[in-house]
């Protein structure tokens, strides 16, 4: 895994460093034209603009798919602190609300009625939890039920959707850069996942218990 690691590391870091070193000064090259009042006062250059603006709003969205592969291999070191699971758990549901509702999906909770502390980095244990979630919401096919359960005792959370579940065949790849079960998905959202709960010590599993239930375990200790 070290070694999966550091390779898609530096071809990511190289990709990285040429987009950036186009993307920056074609953006002010174009912006630059733009800013030029007296080169857009023909109206047949209307269309010329247009599609200046929608150059510059594609290289950033280039600047923004290539930012997603570079957090892969620029984490900052865990920042370990008391944090209440139950909360931050309410505060990822509640973050994920709008798109749950939007596909038709419903949330439920067994979780502790006092706080829970676990040593974790708030923030990045965060985004782990908004891409479990975003993942579970979309393994759902109509109306679908996420459950979030935390066992205090076992210091474990488990995760379930009743979506459409994970084959055999694709349940070892899930995890590795750049593979994806989405028509334009990067492949890198499960990815950074792994690497913030190992960064934690935290070990996991995602897989299809049964037909209708697929389980994300987190062991927070």
């Amino acid at each position: 895994m070290r070694q999966k690691k550091n390779a898609y590391g530096k071809v990511i870091r190289m990709m990285a460093h040429e987009v950036n070193n186009t993307v920056g000064p074609v953006n002010s090259i174009i912006n630059m034209a733009l800013d030029t009042g007296d080169m857009w006062t023909s109206p047949d250059k209307s269309s010329l603009k247009n599609a200046m603006h929608v150059a510059v709003a594609r290289n950033q969205n280039l600047n923004l798919f290539m930012r997603n592969f570079a957090d892969l291999v620029k984490l900052m070191p865990v920042n370990k602190l008391q944090v209440d699971l139950a909360a931050l758990i309410y505060s990822v549901s509640n973050f994920m609300g709008i798109k749950a509702k939007e596909n038709g999906v419903s949330f439920e909770f067994d979780l502790p009625d006092t706080p829970f502390y676990i040593l974790a980095d708030f923030q990045q244990l965060e985004q782990a939890l908004i891409n479990i979630v975003k993942n579970a919401i979309e393994a759902i096919d109509g109306q679908g039920i996420v459950r979030f359960s935390v066992n205090t005792k076992q210091k474990r959370l488990e995760i379930s959707d009743n979506g459409r579940g994970i084959s055999e065949d694709l349940n070892e790849q899930l995890f590795s850069p750049f593979f994806s079960t989405k028509k334009d998905g990067q492949g890198i959202g499960l990815t950074l996942v792994r690497e913030i709960l190992l960064n934690h010590g935290f070990s996991f599993s995602l897989k299809t218990v049964i037909e209708g239930q697929t389980d994300f375990v987190i062991q927070l200790s």
